[in-house]
């Protein structure tokens, strides 16, 4: 019976992740962005050292056209086809890491939904990077743990170096990841500290002189590899101008964080379903706390170290999120809370795991699993009722048909008209906008015909227009397509 249960249970989680994939991968994505659409535009050009980080930057490590490209040349597929596959690949591979650390069904059942089918307010950890940075952060957290349970020397040491070069890997992906190194360390030490005391834990009987200095040695190649891929990336001054906002940012950034919430919870938010959750949520914690169980069954440090990673984790996400510049530069945007929210989450998870099982604790699982559903729905009812959205990709599909074309557009309709066809369709911003990449401004102007689109930028198409230093004049009449307003340009003078 439990055999059959784990396999129903293992079955909901892959038809969870197939129904996420049918909704939030690049394909089927109806709110798919230009942002999101460089991973596309990049895959099937990908070049090392150029396209070592997000065009333009020296941030967000370009994990997934990396892999994706080595996938088109022995494959051919459509670019967008294998960005989204290698995107939820490696969400899979993260989240089943996880598993390692969670235990019963429910809580995989749980760790799945909120994984997989976040609320609206933290749908963009399956579209951008921060749920490849917690994914990789997770994968070598697996890694380490089959380095702590290993009693073969050799297997210790493989384990280990596994897990540091993909701590590598999640610093590249997000400078965040470095958050989840320094809580990893911060409960390492505590773990060492009262283990030690304890004859029966194996960090106390097992020297770590070894296992000390092949960290340090890949603390020095991630160093270096790190500061070399910077080096060859485009600085971004905005980055560079401190790590701490002043005081009066990080005020700013506590009122929008506090705003949002309380829309949220006086149902004026984007998404009244998101209200119920939240509401829900609280409700959970207070029974919690009203039936004080929370003080009793606290795990050990040294029974399960992970629970007090992510809650280390959880907090100093939110504390480095709330002080940071870059996110008081950028608005407090909700994206950055993401990572902080899944940390959050599964530390709960595990808390509720090492609860008795009591008919009082079937309730709350019962009552959190409600919660975390009406989360869910939050996050992807829109996109099926009233109406089903169509995907975005299926839109702009119609730019197959225009053959070898360049497009010069404002920023949010230019990559993402290219990302059907990224071979044959070059696009670039105006000459005013954000121009992420310079080297695609050349393969515009190199394309035997080329378009302009005005949905964002022009009120009108005029005669003539100067980009990059060229004059153009216009030619034909207007067209619609891709639900975009184009005309046909041509140079008239470099």
């Amino acid at each position: 019976m439990k055999l059959q249960s784990g396999i129903w249970n293992t079955l909901g989680i892959l038809l969870i992740i197939l129904l996420s994939f049918f909704t939030f991968s690049e394909f089927y994505y109806p709110l798919l962005t230009s942002d999101m659409a460089v991973n596309i535009v990049m895959t099937p050009s990908f070049s090392l050292p150029h396209d070592i980080y997000f065009w333009g930057q020296d941030r967000s490590g370009n994990l997934i056209p990396m892999i994706a490209h080595g996938l088109y040349v022995i494959t051919g597929w459509q670019p967008v086809v294998l960005v989204s596959i290698v995107h939820f690949f490696i969400l899979a591979a993260g989240f089943w890491a996880l598993t390692r650390f969670v235990k019963t069904a429910y809580g995989r059942f749980f760790l799945a939904l909120v994984w997989f089918f976040p609320p609206w307010h933290f749908v963009e950890f399956l579209l951008i990077l921060y749920g490849i940075q917690t994914s990789c952060v997770i994968l070598a957290l697996n890694l380490l743990d089959r380095s702590f349970k290993s009693t073969v020397q050799w297997k210790i040491l493989a384990w280990l170096s596994s897990a540091c070069l993909m701590f590598i890997v999640a610093v590249w992906v997000s400078d965040m990841a470095i958050i989840s190194i320094v809580s990893a360390v911060i409960v390492a030490v505590f773990y060492f500290l009262i283990s030690r005391k304890d004859p029966n834990k194996v960090l106390s009987r097992r020297g770590l002189l070894v296992p000390a200095l092949t960290v340090a040695f890949w603390i020095l190649a991630g160093y270096l590899a790190l500061h070399y891929a910077k080096a060859v990336s485009t600085p971004v001054t905005t980055y560079n101008k401190g790590l701490i906002a002043d005081p009066a940012a990080v005020v700013s950034t506590v009122k929008i964080v506090l705003g949002s919430v309380m829309s949220v919870l006086k149902f004026a938010s984007e998404s009244s379903i998101e209200s119920f959750f939240a509401w829900g949520f609280f409700a959970v914690i207070l029974l919690l706390l009203l039936s004080g169980k929370d003080k009793k069954h606290w795990p050990e440090i040294t029974e399960n170290p992970w629970f007090y990673f992510f809650l280390t984790e959880a907090l100093l996400t939110f504390i480095a999120v709330l002080l940071s510049s870059w996110v008081a530069a950028n608005g407090a945007e909700r994206r950055y809370f993401t990572t902080f929210f899944i940390s959050a989450w599964i530390c709960f998870i595990l808390y509720l795991g090492n609860l008795p099982k009591t008919r009082w604790k079937n309730w709350v699982l019962l009552i959190v699993g409600l919660v975390i559903i009406t989360g869910s729905l939050s996050g992807s009812l829109r996109f099926y009722y009233p109406e089903i959205k169509p995907s975005r990709m299926r839109v702009l599909s119609a730019m197959r048909s225009m053959g070898n074309i360049g497009i010069i557009a404002e920023y949010w309709n230019s990559y993402l008209t290219a990302s059907p066809d990224p071979v044959h369709v070059k696009a670039t911003p105006h000459d005013k906008d954000y121009v992420r990449n310079p080297y695609l401004v050349t393969e515009v102007f190199m394309q035997p015909k080329i378009y302009l689109i005005k949905d964002g930028w022009l009120d009108s198409f005029p005669d003539t227009i100067i980009q990059f230093g060229r004059i153009l004049r216009k030619k034909g009449n207007t067209i619609h397509i891709a639900d975009a307003w184009m005309n046909r340009y041509e140079v008239i003078q470099r």
